[in-house]
Protein backbone atom coordinates (compact mmCIF):
# COMPACT_ATOMS: atom_id res chain seq x y z
CA UNK A 1 0.00 0.00 0.00
CA UNK A 2 1.58 3.79 -0.95
CA UNK A 3 1.75 6.19 1.59
CA UNK A 4 2.15 10.00 1.73
CA UNK A 5 4.42 12.39 3.85
CA UNK A 6 3.52 14.41 5.71
CA UNK A 7 4.77 17.28 8.51
CA UNK A 8 2.76 15.14 10.87
CA UNK A 9 4.24 11.60 9.74
CA UNK A 10 2.91 8.88 7.99
CA UNK A 11 -0.61 9.21 6.17
CA UNK A 12 -1.77 5.89 4.80
CA UNK A 13 -3.31 5.84 1.32
CA UNK A 14 -6.49 4.70 2.97
CA UNK A 15 -7.08 8.10 4.38
CA UNK A 16 -6.71 9.44 1.27
CA UNK A 17 -9.17 7.63 -0.61
CA UNK A 18 -11.81 8.51 2.10
CA UNK A 19 -10.92 12.05 2.13
CA UNK A 20 -11.43 11.78 -1.73
CA UNK A 21 -14.45 9.58 -1.74
CA UNK A 22 -15.91 12.97 0.62
CA UNK A 23 -14.86 15.34 -2.16
CA UNK A 24 -16.76 13.06 -4.17
CA UNK A 25 -19.95 13.16 -2.44
CA UNK A 26 -19.59 16.60 -2.16
CA UNK A 27 -18.92 17.43 -5.61
CA UNK A 28 -21.64 15.28 -7.37
CA UNK A 29 -24.46 16.49 -4.86
CA UNK A 30 -23.56 20.16 -5.52
CA UNK A 31 -23.97 19.41 -9.59
CA UNK A 32 -26.85 17.73 -8.75
CA UNK A 33 -27.94 20.28 -6.28
CA UNK A 34 -27.89 23.13 -8.56
CA UNK A 35 -29.29 21.33 -11.81
CA UNK A 36 -31.78 20.31 -10.46
CA UNK A 37 -33.05 23.52 -8.20
CA UNK A 38 -31.87 25.61 -11.39
CA UNK A 39 -34.09 23.85 -13.81
CA UNK A 40 -36.89 24.31 -11.11
CA UNK A 41 -36.51 28.15 -11.22
CA UNK A 42 -36.19 28.18 -15.49
CA UNK A 43 -39.89 26.93 -14.75
CA UNK A 44 -41.14 29.07 -12.22
CA UNK A 45 -39.48 32.52 -13.60
CA UNK A 46 -41.51 34.77 -15.53
CA UNK A 47 -41.24 34.55 -19.60
CA UNK A 48 -37.57 32.83 -18.80
CA UNK A 49 -35.32 33.09 -21.66
CA UNK A 50 -32.31 30.89 -21.94
CA UNK A 51 -30.95 33.43 -24.78
CA UNK A 52 -31.45 36.56 -22.91
CA UNK A 53 -31.91 35.97 -18.96
CA UNK A 54 -28.75 34.71 -16.69
CA UNK A 55 -28.98 32.61 -13.79
CA UNK A 56 -28.34 35.58 -11.52
CA UNK A 57 -31.92 37.20 -12.96
CA UNK A 58 -33.39 33.99 -11.41
CA UNK A 59 -31.58 34.83 -8.10
CA UNK A 60 -32.15 38.76 -8.00
CA UNK A 61 -34.01 39.81 -5.25
CA UNK A 62 -37.50 40.65 -5.28
CA UNK A 63 -38.33 37.63 -8.16
CA UNK A 64 -40.16 34.81 -7.96
CA UNK A 65 -37.09 32.44 -7.85
CA UNK A 66 -35.04 34.10 -5.24
CA UNK A 67 -35.43 31.43 -2.70
CA UNK A 68 -34.53 28.53 -5.04
CA UNK A 69 -32.20 29.91 -6.85
CA UNK A 70 -30.24 31.48 -4.25
CA UNK A 71 -30.66 27.63 -2.77
CA UNK A 72 -29.30 26.00 -5.78
CA UNK A 73 -26.27 28.74 -5.61
CA UNK A 74 -25.47 27.67 -2.10
CA UNK A 75 -25.80 24.19 -2.86
CA UNK A 76 -22.97 24.27 -5.44
CA UNK A 77 -20.92 26.84 -3.71
CA UNK A 78 -20.65 25.14 0.21
CA UNK A 79 -20.17 21.67 -1.26
CA UNK A 80 -17.44 22.82 -3.89
CA UNK A 81 -15.72 24.33 -0.79
CA UNK A 82 -16.10 21.51 1.12
CA UNK A 83 -15.12 18.69 -1.42
CA UNK A 84 -12.29 20.82 -2.64
CA UNK A 85 -10.68 21.33 1.07
CA UNK A 86 -11.49 17.36 1.67
CA UNK A 87 -9.56 16.12 -1.58
CA UNK A 88 -6.09 18.25 -1.27
CA UNK A 89 -6.04 18.29 2.44
CA UNK A 90 -3.88 15.93 3.11
CA UNK A 91 -1.53 15.92 -0.35
CA UNK A 92 0.17 18.82 0.32
CA UNK A 93 -0.62 20.33 -2.78
CA UNK A 94 -2.09 23.97 -1.32
CA UNK A 95 -1.99 25.73 -4.65
CA UNK A 96 -4.06 23.20 -6.22
CA UNK A 97 -6.25 23.42 -2.66
CA UNK A 98 -6.39 27.25 -3.34
CA UNK A 99 -7.45 26.89 -7.07
CA UNK A 100 -10.23 24.38 -6.59
CA UNK A 101 -11.60 26.63 -4.02
CA UNK A 102 -11.42 29.73 -5.71
CA UNK A 103 -14.97 28.81 -7.80
CA UNK A 104 -16.84 27.63 -4.46
CA UNK A 105 -16.09 30.83 -2.84
CA UNK A 106 -16.59 32.96 -6.07
CA UNK A 107 -20.38 31.28 -6.01
CA UNK A 108 -21.01 32.05 -2.48
CA UNK A 109 -19.82 35.53 -2.74
CA UNK A 110 -22.29 35.68 -5.77
CA UNK A 111 -24.99 34.52 -3.94
CA UNK A 112 -24.74 36.31 -0.66
CA UNK A 113 -24.59 39.60 -3.04
CA UNK A 114 -27.62 39.25 -6.05
CA UNK A 115 -27.27 41.20 -8.73
CA UNK A 116 -29.64 44.09 -7.85
CA UNK A 117 -27.83 44.16 -4.46
CA UNK A 118 -24.48 44.95 -5.17
CA UNK A 119 -22.96 44.41 -8.51
CA UNK A 120 -19.55 44.69 -7.66
CA UNK A 121 -19.63 42.05 -5.42
CA UNK A 122 -21.78 39.63 -7.51
CA UNK A 123 -19.31 40.64 -10.92
CA UNK A 124 -16.10 39.50 -8.14
CA UNK A 125 -18.11 36.38 -7.31
CA UNK A 126 -18.69 35.43 -10.59
CA UNK A 127 -14.61 36.16 -11.82
CA UNK A 128 -13.72 33.42 -9.85
CA UNK A 129 -16.21 30.64 -9.86
CA UNK A 130 -15.99 31.17 -13.72
CA UNK A 131 -12.43 31.00 -15.52
CA UNK A 132 -11.14 29.41 -12.20
CA UNK A 133 -13.80 26.80 -12.05
CA UNK A 134 -12.57 26.39 -16.15
CA UNK A 135 -9.02 26.12 -15.23
CA UNK A 136 -9.54 23.57 -12.20
CA UNK A 137 -11.71 20.87 -14.54
CA UNK A 138 -9.00 21.14 -17.31
CA UNK A 139 -6.45 20.62 -14.43
CA UNK A 140 -7.81 18.24 -13.02
CA UNK A 141 -6.62 16.22 -16.22
CA UNK A 142 -3.40 15.20 -14.16
CA UNK A 143 -5.82 13.36 -11.10
CA UNK A 144 -7.79 11.32 -13.56
CA UNK A 145 -6.64 7.64 -14.76
CA UNK A 146 -9.59 7.07 -16.85
CA UNK A 147 -11.09 8.62 -20.23
CA UNK A 148 -12.88 10.82 -18.38
CA UNK A 149 -9.99 13.24 -18.28
CA UNK A 150 -10.24 14.06 -22.08
CA UNK A 151 -13.67 15.15 -21.08
CA UNK A 152 -12.77 16.76 -18.37
CA UNK A 153 -10.13 18.83 -20.62
CA UNK A 154 -13.05 19.47 -23.23
CA UNK A 155 -15.62 20.84 -20.62
CA UNK A 156 -13.09 23.38 -19.28
CA UNK A 157 -12.15 24.45 -22.40
CA UNK A 158 -15.49 24.80 -23.26
CA UNK A 159 -16.23 26.60 -20.14
CA UNK A 160 -13.13 28.90 -20.59
CA UNK A 161 -13.57 29.93 -24.27
CA UNK A 162 -17.36 31.11 -23.51
CA UNK A 163 -16.15 32.90 -20.24
CA UNK A 164 -14.10 34.73 -22.32
CA UNK A 165 -16.96 35.68 -24.73
CA UNK A 166 -19.04 36.72 -21.99
CA UNK A 167 -16.50 38.64 -20.52
CA UNK A 168 -14.58 40.34 -23.48
CA UNK A 169 -17.23 39.79 -25.93
CA UNK A 170 -18.02 43.22 -25.80
CA UNK A 171 -15.13 44.76 -27.43
CA UNK A 172 -14.48 41.56 -29.66
CA UNK A 173 -16.51 42.45 -33.05
CA UNK A 174 -18.64 39.77 -34.87
CA UNK A 175 -20.33 38.99 -38.01
CA UNK A 176 -23.54 40.50 -38.56
CA UNK A 177 -25.42 37.51 -40.47
CA UNK A 178 -28.21 39.70 -41.31
CA UNK A 179 -26.46 42.35 -42.88
CA UNK A 180 -27.70 43.72 -46.23
CA UNK A 181 -26.12 46.28 -48.69
CA UNK A 182 -23.74 48.25 -48.11
CA UNK A 183 -23.84 47.76 -44.03
CA UNK A 184 -20.57 46.94 -42.98
CA UNK A 185 -20.17 42.84 -42.58
CA UNK A 186 -18.85 43.21 -38.56
CA UNK A 187 -21.23 44.95 -36.90
CA UNK A 188 -22.25 43.30 -33.48
CA UNK A 189 -20.38 41.96 -30.36
CA UNK A 190 -19.26 38.83 -30.22
CA UNK A 191 -21.17 37.89 -27.08
CA UNK A 192 -24.62 39.14 -28.35
CA UNK A 193 -24.09 36.92 -31.56
CA UNK A 194 -25.74 33.55 -31.64
CA UNK A 195 -26.33 32.34 -28.26
CA UNK A 196 -26.99 36.01 -26.58
CA UNK A 197 -25.70 36.53 -23.23
CA UNK A 198 -27.47 33.99 -21.21
CA UNK A 199 -26.93 31.70 -23.42
CA UNK A 200 -23.12 32.17 -23.38
CA UNK A 201 -23.43 32.23 -19.79
CA UNK A 202 -25.22 28.89 -20.00
CA UNK A 203 -22.04 27.40 -21.70
CA UNK A 204 -19.37 28.43 -18.82
CA UNK A 205 -21.62 26.77 -16.22
CA UNK A 206 -22.99 23.75 -17.38
CA UNK A 207 -20.04 22.34 -18.79
CA UNK A 208 -18.88 23.07 -14.94
CA UNK A 209 -22.04 21.14 -13.91
CA UNK A 210 -21.35 18.20 -15.63
CA UNK A 211 -17.46 18.05 -14.91
CA UNK A 212 -18.39 18.30 -11.01
CA UNK A 213 -20.81 15.45 -11.43
CA UNK A 214 -18.67 13.39 -13.53
CA UNK A 215 -15.60 13.89 -11.64
CA UNK A 216 -17.14 13.18 -8.35
CA UNK A 217 -18.37 10.04 -9.22
CA UNK A 218 -15.04 9.59 -10.57
CA UNK A 219 -13.75 10.31 -6.86
CA UNK A 220 -16.35 7.99 -5.45
CA UNK A 221 -15.42 4.81 -7.32
CA UNK A 222 -11.85 5.21 -6.28
CA UNK A 223 -10.66 1.90 -4.40
CA UNK A 224 -9.16 2.64 -0.77
CA UNK A 225 -5.90 2.26 -1.95
CA UNK A 226 -5.76 4.87 -5.02
CA UNK A 227 -5.43 8.62 -4.89
CA UNK A 228 -5.78 11.30 -6.65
Amino acid sequence: MTTAISKGGVIASTKKGTDARIAGIMFTSAGIIFLILTTASEAIYPNFSLQTNSISDMAAIGTQTTAIEEVAILGLAIPWIVGAFYLFRNTGKKSLMFLNLLPGIGAFLAALSPENVNIAIHSVGALLAFPFGAIAAILSYRMIHSPFKYFSVGLGALSLIATLVTFLGQWIIGPCGTCVGNTPGYVQSLNKLLLGLGGWESMIIYPLIIWLIGFGNYLLGLRKAENV
